[in-house]
């Protein structure tokens, strides 16, 4: 009986602690896509600049460009194909009425290895403060600070390694336990 209920102990101890460790062996699941949006946030008639590193379309690859949001025809794309080592960068301008969130849907057009095709959806947000307009000094630079929050809404789940430490301490005291049994049943066996 007290054979059982210290191998039980080890297991649950060693199970307690194997399942962080084993969720965290590989990190790779977590990186995010080669894909920067420069300026997430824009005023009216700047411009945003989407970069995807390399590999991430084929060499030379026509992309497919869509964007939606508050009259999206008259928003300006530029540059949707790929460079010779399959990086891209685009230059999305919001139009002159500009207002709330913009999509800029990227499709590959030709697909690899049967995948079919695969498309990346970059949002960028125009900001309509009263001092924005089409007629501002372009030579000024944009504020800092212009970064999104991380709101938790549109980013990668965040898949750290933050382990409650109650179930570390309970998986800590169910080997402590576990031992202590085997202690135990070594020294009665002894005695006996």
């Amino acid at each position: 009986m007290l054979k059982k209920l210290a191998a039980i102990g080890l297991t649950v101890g060693a199970l307690v602690i194997a399942a962080p460790v084993a969720a965290n062996a590989a990190d790779d699941y977590t990186t995010p896509p080669g894909v920067n949006v420069d300026d997430p946030i824009v005023d009216i008639c700047e411009v945003s600049t989407i970069v995807f590193g390399p590999g991430w379309f084929a060499p030379s690859e026509t992309v497919s460009v869509s964007v939606s949001g508050y009259n999206a025809g008259a928003a300006s794309v530029s540059g949707n194909t790929a460079s010779a080592d399959g990086s891209l960068v685009l230059s999305f301008r919001p139009p002159s009425d500009a207002q709330g969130n913009y999509a800029v849907t990227f499709t590959r057009t030709q697909t690899e290895g049967g995948n079919g095709p695969q498309s990346y959806t970059a949002q960028v947000t125009v900001s309509t403060s009263s001092s924005s307009g089409c007629h501002h000094d372009p030579v000024i630079a944009a504020a800092s600070g212009t970064e999104l929050p991380l709101t938790g809404a549109t980013e990668l789940a965040l898949t750290g390694g933050d382990v409650s430490p109650w179930v570390l301490g309970g998986g800590a005291a169910a080997l402590v336990a576990g031992s202590a049994l085997v202690a135990v049943g070594a020294a009665r066996r002894k005695r006996a």
